[in-house]
């Protein structure tokens, strides 16, 4: 069809003549269809041949195509990923990730779920996800549920957030009894931060004035740059509030917060998916010796 006779197909195939002419003779077989005229002496095709010619291109383009996502697959730069993670890490820290991985996997199609922690061990149970991130009051890897393999990927101390010109601003260290009668933002009663966080407070004996709750950190973050109380944030919030909105102080004792990486165990983790992985890991080592520097005084 391409080269119009017999001879040219035959030089494009790198074959003789008479082998070309014997597969149209078979092909016409097989198909029961007479694909060229021969009564003027050369192959003339029949609308038949045309229809079935706009056929096998179509299929040969969808080949090639498939051909290609293969390469892209092997080589990380295409396909999907699904996501699913507790607020904290959905407002700040993935995103920033999300865009560093972009840069190197621009074809990959990302899709990123915002859920409360229990429903994204469920979303991962059920392999709808990739990977996943919850909140744990234990650590994640003794977290035993059935279809999901849980690695702790991080581990760190609450911060207290303070407006900036705050008393305690300057502090290197705040322990419970400084905040005695505080005006306090705390995350919401169903999260893990805010139970560890009332128990050391009634614990100490402390009395805070509790205005305000929020579900996310960021939205304490947020509260507390707009001078409407103290309240405790992570590492990473921290950062991404490092404008000075907000002055981050250690405090003690130490409130740990656990973050886990989930990833079903039922559904092997793609090349895709362990490349961001270890982007991930290596994003959550800078962020957090980021965040050490700028406790100790230094430029962010």
């Amino acid at each position: 069809m391409i080269a119009r006779s017999t001879t040219g197909a035959a030089e494009l195939l790198d074959v003789s003549q008479p082998a070309v002419s014997r597969l149209i003779v078979q092909l016409e077989a097989s198909l029961e269809l007479t694909l060229f005229d021969r009564s003027s002496g050369r192959l003339a095709p029949t609308p038949e041949a045309l229809l079935l010619h706009e056929e096998v291109e179509r299929t040969f383009v969808s080949v090639d195509k498939i051909r290609e996502l293969a390469r892209e697959i092997k080589s990380a730069e295409a396909g999907s990923l699904n996501l699913a993670s507790f607020p904290l890490m959905a407002l700040g820290f993935l995103p920033k990730a999300i865009r560093a991985f972009n840069e190197s996997h621009p074809r990959t199609r990302i899709s990123l779920n915002v859920q409360m922690s229990p429903k994204v061990e469920e979303w991962a149970a059920a392999q709808q996800i990739d990977l996943g991130f919850a909140e744990y009051p234990i650590e994640p890897g003794k977290f035993e549920r059935t279809g999901i393999e849980v690695e702790e990927f991080a581990r760190f101390s609450y911060l207290l957030a303070v407006p900036f010109g705050h008393r305690l601003a300057g502090r290197a260290v705040v322990g419970p009894r400084d905040l005695e009668g505080e005006r306090f933002i705390s995350q919401t009663r169903n999260t893990v931060g805010r139970i560890l966080m009332d128990r050391l407070f009634d614990k100490e004996g402390v009395q805070r004035e509790l205005v305000l709750d929020t579900q996310v950190v960021a939205g304490v973050a947020t509260f507390v740059s707009y001078g409407l109380g103290v309240g405790f944030i992570d590492p990473f919030t921290a950062l991404d509030f490092a404008d000075g909105r907000i002055a981050p102080v250690r405090f003690e004792p130490s409130v740990e917060m656990r973050i886990g990486m989930l990833h079903p165990t039922h559904r092997p983790m793609s090349r895709i998916a362990r490349d961001f992985a270890g982007l991930l890991r290596q994003r959550r080592r800078e962020t957090l010796a980021e965040v050490e520097l700028m406790l100790d005084g230094g430029a962010v």
